[in-house]
């Protein structure tokens, strides 16, 4: 550390020697370049800080203007008024860049228009140098500034650096980020918690525009839908401050758009690459392509579209089994479901952005998104259910006295999509006032179509002997029957006959309307300067979902097709894990071919109940209204203030009664308020080195599936699932304290403590019915825990090596570490547990080297266990996912100032996924991946 400290000192003291003590109004020093023209109102400077290879823009800079200072917006622009006339100071820092000092003249008549250029502390030069310098630093600089000048908590990560990750999609990339950790689906990221909270707990936006679900049953936004090649950057805030939505007990993510205002020329970039999925060999394709401008006499028009598509060939190998209790209180496995996955994934996404500079005081913009993700599969499946243990048996080993086989094949086809429209405007009246507004409109929307399913029972039901001695790879052996293998579970195929066929449409929309009016103007009544600000906002959700269900079990339908379960096999063979061998695998086009036939036939019947009871609507309307106060004192700043949150809910389900065979619509009504206090201290020891504290509040939500008055029974008729209209909204008291080192020229180490205290957490339990038509079932339903906690550390490191000599002047390091630890009180008194999503232990380190154009990174995540489900009943059956290590590389080089090849290895280790009930013997589920990779081209002119 002396080492490093000596050095930043000498590299500072090296960039003041080089500056120039003053310089006229319009002169050039060593580092920057200003140009200054009279424009706009007395009084007022105004402009934007660009670098200077790209002329892109340069947010969080930090401005001194005569004693006066301010930072850069998003889009490198800032604004001083009330200045007198006559010549000041002005001095601009940014990390990773040579710092400006000059002088400014300021006339009586009018005010002054400054555009600033900054220069890289990298040497630029040669052509390829300066186009080097846009690539990994100049990101990190972009977001470590916006970082630093921050008046509360949060991380902001450039897509440029993201860029540099072997990620998939959004949700993957946000995994690199101190305290996110993700969910995945098949080995591929899905949800994101934050700081170890539930998905819930944590919002998700574009711009500041709450993204709606398309998900039919939770709240949380499935990130996978959103592709990561058009955005511009992520902002994770974790702690709020009064002008934000307040349903973020962890966090807050927003996706930044890119302007084309951001940059002086033509924006044009893109890329396209080619590679393959280790099992299964199935395609690994993805294109992105931007292309923005400026126009009009003064340029201050722009226009950028962005468009991103993938394309993934997806296998996956699966095996699960479920353990149970029976009378005598034993553990057992009740059912084993070996699994083929073969689909393919595509994604697609579009963001238009039009933005028009009236002038320095009028900006308005207009941005429309759209996201669309699609994953088409099919799952090949071999279930074994196990009946009459024999006494002797254990969880371990022992013998079904009876088992029964099914061979099944399910098509399904998921679409999802995502669309945004964003209407907006900045306005200044006069020297004091600023006036910002937004509407927008947001729609998730979810549809299954086809979702079929055939089903094929065996005649014999054999004695089966099990041996989970092993628990990852159980072996078995069948008992009494003639003509079964010696072992192993791939029966003779003359035993399965024609058991059902299922059909299956599930349809969901969520549509929110926001609504959004900002005031603010400075203050003198607290602090040297400050701000006082003041808004409004309008949230108005509506959500929609419809599932309908068939089935046609008549074997005489079947039999009438002429053909018999062996026609319906093909030439393929399951080798799960090259160790569950379960035969050969269905035809593809089974459903094309034969599934019409059996879907026309009167006995083609719908499941009146379960078609009925799984549909409900929602409708949810909240109105805000905030007060926040800024204030400066030199080196310490505050932001404290209030929200106002009114929730009005609504929500509509069928109740069915088995008896009468009716349905009756069912409708609830509730309304609550929540206040959000929060009060924010950032102080400067000096420019880099940054203490914040803050006290912040927030809500979460519950699922509209969880509160609506829905009643919904499973196909076994042993279970329930049902809405709690009572449920509580989770209010949550937030504590963060950290402290933030900036490393010059470019890097950061930071250290941040977090505490949570939870009011109302929610649970999704199981309990049993006592009385009633549904007397003795299994009800699982979300109820209010009494309380709770979450608190952590989190750690992070990045740097960039250039005070090294050469040639490991181009080493860097990228890391971060979060510990979370949570407890929360269960209902019903059934003790203290974990919060769903909680991992103790999360860490992310990546190794880089970046020089002469050749770029290498190595990534390493890690997840500890974190708890999923809760059994209230019986904790034994609690369900866990287990800790996971995922190993990434990626290369790239560029041969010319336009172009580059690269290359990416994903999941290099051949990391499997595994989740278990209670302890690890117990495995519920694993699954393999396999490796991946891809390879292609990048241009940016």
């Amino acid at each position: 550390m002396r080492l490093t400290h000596s050095l930043m000192a000498l590299a500072v003291a090296s960039a003041l020697v080089a500056a120039p003590a003053a310089a006229q109004s319009g002169a050039v020093s060593a580092a920057s370049v200003v140009e200054a023209r009279v424009q706009g109102a007395a009084g007022v400077v105004f402009g934007e800080v660009r670098e200077s290879v790209r002329g892109a823009a340069l947010p969080g800079a930090r401005i001194r203007i005569n004693g006066v200072e301010t930072t850069t917006a998003s889009d490198g622009s800032f604004r001083v008024a009330g200045l007198p006339a006559g010549t000041h100071a002005i001095s601009v820092d940014y990390l990773g860049y040579q710092p400006l000092a000059d002088r400014i003249t300021v006339g009586a008549d009018g005010g002054l228009r400054v555009e600033i250029s900054l220069v890289s502390t990298v040497d630029t030069s040669t052509t390829l140098g300066r186009i080097e310098v846009r690539a990994t630093r100049d990101a990190q600089a972009l977001a470590l500034n916006q970082q630093r000048v921050s008046d509360n908590y949060r991380n902001v990560v450039s897509a440029d650096l993201l860029g540099r990750f072997p990620d998939t999609n959004l949700a993957e990339a946000t995994q690199r980020i101190p305290g996110v950790s993700i969910e995945r689906d098949q080995g591929e990221g899905r949800y994101v918690n934050v700081r170890g909270a539930p998905l819930e707990f944590t919002s998700v936006s574009v711009d500041g525009v709450q993204l709606a679900s398309p998900n039919a049953s939770r709240r949380a936004v499935e990130l996978d839908t959103i592709p990561a090649d058009v955005i511009s950057a992520l902002e994770v805030t974790k702690a709020l401050t009064p002008d934000m939505d307040g349903d973020a007990i962890a966090g807050q993510i927003n996706i930044v758009t890119q302007s084309a205002l951001d940059g002086d020329d033509l924006i044009l970039r893109g890329s396209a690459g080619a590679g393959e999925y280790e099992l299964g060999s199935g395609k690994n394709q993805r294109a992105n392509l931007t292309i923005g401008n400026r126009f009009g006499a003064d340029r201050n028009i722009g226009v950028l579209i962005a468009a991103s598509g993938s394309r993934s060939g997806r296998f996956t190998d699966n095996v699960e089994t479920a353990f149970f209790r029976d009378e005598d209180g034993r553990i057992l496995p009740e059912t084993t479901e070996i699994k083929d996955y073969e689909g393919e994934r595509t994604r697609t996404g579009v963001t238009g952005r039009f933005d028009f500079r009236l002038d320095a005081d009028n900006l308005f913009y207009f941005i429309a998104s759209n996201s669309r993700f699609k994953d088409h599969e099919f799952r090949d499946t071999l279930a074994i259910e196990y009946e009459r243990h024999t006494d002797d048996s254990t969880e371990f080993a022992g013998t079904a006295g009876r088992a029964t086989f099914d061979k099944e094949l399910r098509e399904r086809t998921q679409a999802q999509r995502i669309r945004t429209f964003n209407l907006g405007g900045e306005h200044y009246a006069g020297n004091d006032w600023k006036i910002d507004w937004q509407a927008s409109r947001s729609t998730g929307i979810l549809e299954v179509s086809p979702r079929m399913q055939y089903i094929f029972r065996s005649s014999v039901r054999p004695q089966l002997e099990y041996d989970y001695a092993n628990p990852d790879f159980p072996s078995w052996r069948i008992v009494g029957a003639d003509g079964a293998p010696e072992s192993g579970v791939n029966l003779p195929e003359d035993w399965y006959a024609f058991r059902r066929l299922n059909d299956r449409y599930e349809y969901a929309k969520e549509n929110e309307t926001g609504l959004r009016l900002d005031f603010s103007r400075p203050q003198t009544f607290l602090g040297d300067s400050g701000d006082l600000r003041f808004g409004v906002r309008a949230r108005l959700r509506d959500k929609d979902s419809n599932d309908d269900r068939r089935r046609n079990g008549d074997a005489g339908d079947f039999a009438s097709l002429g053909i018999g379960y062996s026609d319906m096999l093909c030439d393929s063979w399951s080798n799960n894990f090259d160790y569950f061998l379960t035969g050969r695998r269905f035809c593809r086009d089974i459903f094309s071919r034969y599934a019409e036939a059996l879907r026309e036939s009167p006995n083609h019947n719908v499941l009146v109940p379960d078609s009925i009871t799984n549909d409900y609507r929602a409708e949810e309307d909240i109105h805000a209204t905030y007060v926040r106060l800024d204030a400066r004192w030199d080196k310490l700043s505050m932001v404290g203030g209030l929200r106002y949150e009114r929730t009005a809910t609504s929500g509509e389900a069928a109740y069915y009664d088995l008896d009468e065979e009716t349905a009756v619509v069912q409708r609830v009504e509730r309304d609550y308020v929540k206040l959000l206090p929060s009060l924010h201290f950032r102080y400067e020891f000096d420019p880099d080195s940054i203490l914040r504290w803050s006290y912040s509040t927030g809500i979460s939500r519950p699922n509209f599936t969880n509160t609506v008055p829905r009643l919904v029974i499973s196909d076994n008729d042993r279970e329930i699932e049902g809405g709690n209209p009572e449920l509580k909204a989770t209010y949550s008291h937030n504590l963060d304290v950290s402290y933030e080192h900036y490393l010059r020229p470019l890097g950061l180490l930071s250290v941040a403590a977090f505490y949570k205290r939870l009011d109302d957490p929610i649970f999704v339990t199981n309990s049993t019915v006592a009385g009633g038509p549904y007397d003795g079932l299994r009800l699982t339903r979300a109820e209010n825990g009494a309380d709770g906690r979450i608190l952590g550390l989190e750690l992070a490191w990045q740097q960039t090596f250039d005070f090294l000599p050469a040639p490991f002047d181009g080493l860097g390091v990228y890391a971060n570490y979060t510990y979370a630890d949570s407890r929360a009180e269960l209902p019903f008194g059934a003790g203290r547990t974990d919060l769903p999503g909680t991992s103790k232990h999360n860490a992310n380190v990546a190794l880089f080297y970046e020089k002469h154009g050749f770029n290498a990174r190595i990534a390493w995540n890690h997840r500890s266990k974190y708890i999923q489900e809760f059994d209230v009943l019986d904790p034994d059956f609690n369900v866990f996912w287990d800790e996971r290590s995922i190993l990434d590389f990626s290369t790239s080089y560029q041969f010319s100032p336009n172009w580059q090849v690269f290359g990416e290895i994903n999941n290099i280790t051949d990391s499997r996924q595994r989740r278990f009930q209670g302890q690890d013997n117990r495995v519920l589920e694993l699954e393999q991946f396999g490796r991946f990779w891809l390879a292609g081209v990048r241009f940016e002119y």
